[in-house]
């Protein structure tokens, strides 16, 4: 699905942007990152307090499988997607960067909420399950978005 990603008021490095705008894309074609560690243990552009490891895509795939709070479908189908957040394990509050998805269009907001340590916990298990066939990736996320893209351009050509 190609999607739309509307314009949005928040600074960051090129590579953040490139993983938040892309992240229901990557979310589409996560069996195709579950199968190949290289892809999986992509770093993202950003780290997780309480990991042992960079994050990586896809542990936080996983973390999007098991649904709340990472992944929540709304009664009018849209669905919300952490894409990174921080808090504060004392008070509990958390912070950070969503990216809601209204069919094919992409929305990128700021959210505040509880909750931190919990979040932590469950991202973790994504990462934690895969753990012992952990490897450096040769990859950035750009790389891997370019490659699934070029494929998926592949095979539309030769259906």
């Amino acid at each position: 699905m190609q999607y739309i990603v509307k314009p949005y008021d928040l600074q960051w490095s090129e590579d953040y942007k490139e993983y938040a705008e892309n992240l229901p894309f990557l979310y589409d074609h996560r069996e195709e990152i579950y199968s190949n560690p290289e892809y999986f243990f992509t770093p993202l552009p950003y780290t997780i307090y309480g990991l042992k490891y960079a994050t990586c895509i896809g542990a936080i795939l996983k973390a999007f499988d098991r649904g709340a709070p990472y992944r929540v479908v709304k009664e009018d189908g849209s669905i919300e997607f952490v894409a990174s957040y921080a808090g504060s394990p004392m008070s509990g509050s958390t912070s950070g960067v969503k990216v809601v998805v209204t069919g094919n269009v992409v929305e990128i907001q700021r959210f505040k909420s509880g909750g931190f340590l919990s979040m932590v916990r469950r991202m973790a298990e994504g990462f934690h399950e895969s753990a012992e066939s952990f490897r450096e990736s040769p990859f950035t996320l750009h790389n891997i978005i370019t490659k699934i893209k070029s494929n998926e351009e592949d095979s539309d050509v030769s259906a």
